[in-house]
């Protein structure tokens, strides 16, 4: 993987910290602290960047919407 932006003057990517990758990589415009523990490493996402969580129930703001508030930290399932 190539190396990740360090911003230190931006947000923290949300998605980098939940699962430790950045689909954006040196594109994505937030800060990509070195040394971090990912929440849940290996997590996998959709092309939205939001977690799939077979064995959850569906997210109700992606069910209607398509779209999630809490983002890669959503607890619900976001298959498409």
């Amino acid at each position: 993987m190539s190396e990740l932006p360090e911003r230190p003057e931006e947000r923290e990517c949300s998605t980098y910290l939940v699962t430790g990758n950045c689909n954006l990589g040196k594109n994505c415009k937030y800060h990509h602290p070195k040394n971090i523990t990912p929440i849940e490493p290996g997590l996998a996402l959709n092309d939205n960047g939001l977690p799939l969580r077979p064995n959850q129930a569906v997210c109700p703001d992606f069910s209607r919407f398509g779209l999630c508030k809490s983002g890669p930290t959503c607890k619900f399932d976001h298959s498409t």
